[in-house]
């Protein structure tokens, strides 16, 4: 529970760093810094420490293609369209269901009633909370085409994150029936393996848009130049890409996941997605502070609700 838990947290920082290094030097190369990074350090402890290579490598490659391949580099092109509170809630919102069906049609990992009873009101309150932003975003301050566009995007986010802990969980228990005293996997080791399929994924995006289409597409700043990634104006560190590209890596792909697995080795995938739902209504205090969004009243009511869901689910674990 407590790892689910810190995956929320860290799934709520997650975002709002990304959208500032988007904004600086583009959603391609800053999936790039974020993987790349964190291949290294994960894999690092992964072959010191961990297990390296064994195990299950291409199943969790696999996940993490789809996951950090396709969905983070969707929700991070979706981002800088909606802003971090909106992209981030239809990501998680949207794919605790597809990880419930999923786990449930592939191998069974169903929930009792009550969990998911619990599951429920955690995404009802999470709405609840976050509509305003919705209704600023989608009828007020995006044109329609990049609303449109940047939905579609979060939604595909939402599919691939889905399938990938379903994958995950599924690696996990593959694992752990395999071993001859039933131990858990290492967490580091999955972690990492993950990760390789999502930065093979992020390296081919980069180079097809780079070289193969000789375009700008997804390299561009927020203005429409193409600043380098170590520079920084007025010497400030605050500007640096390498800096926040180097947050949205520890908070996510290493911190985030890590705690993602942990949260696996004992609760049910759509459990652990549900719980990590509540990653958008923790991004709203980091927004208000790097963005402006300030939280809206129903922010309030959304948080009370979902904690009350949240409740549910650890009694009924």
């Amino acid at each position: 529970m407590i790892g689910a838990v810190l995956t929320a947290l860290f799934f709520g920082i997650t975002p709002v760093v990304a959208n500032r290094a988007i904004r600086l030097i583009g959603f391609v190369r800053t999936n790039v810094i974020r993987l790349s990074f964190a291949v290294v350090v994960l894999g690092v402890w992964a072959f010191a420490f961990g297990q390296g290579l064994q195990g299950q490598p291409l199943l969790f490659a696999t996940a993490g293609a789809i996951g950090f391949g396709i969905g983070g580099l969707s929700l991070l092109a979706a981002l800088p369209r909606l802003g971090a509170p909106l992209a981030s809630l239809i990501e998680e919102t949207v794919a605790a269901p597809v990880t419930v069906v999923v786990a449930w049609v592939w191998y069974s990992d169903k929930l009792k009633n009550l969990q998911l009873l619990g599951c429920a009101v955690i995404l009802v309150g999470v709405v609840v909370g976050l509509w305003p932003y919705v209704r600023r975003t989608v009828v007020k301050n995006v044109p329609t085409r990049a609303a449109a566009l940047g939905i579609g995007l979060a939604l595909l986010a939402a599919a691939a994150q889905g399938v990938s802990f379903a994958a995950t969980k599924y690696g996990i228990k593959s694992l752990t029936l395999a071993s001859a005293t039933h131990a858990s996997p290492d967490v580091i080791t999955i972690s990492f393996q993950r990760l390789i399929g999502g930065a093979l994924v992020g390296l081919v995006v980069f180079a097809v848009a780079r070289w193969l289409w000789r375009r700008k597409w997804g390299f561009n700043a927020a203005e429409g130049s193409c600043k380098p990634i170590l520079g920084s104006e007025n010497g400030q560190l605050t500007t640096r890409p390498l800096f926040w590209g180097g947050l949205n890596s520890l908070f996510g792909p290493i911190l985030g996941v890590t705690c993602t697995v942990w949260a696996q080795l004992s609760l049910p995938a759509g459990q652990v997605q549900s719980i990590a739902a509540l990653a958008p209504m923790i991004s709203v205090p980091f927004a208000f502070w790097l963005e402006g969004h300030k939280p809206p009243r129903l922010w309030y009511l959304g948080a009370a609700v979902a904690i009350v869901g949240l409740v549910l689910v650890d009694l009924n674990s």
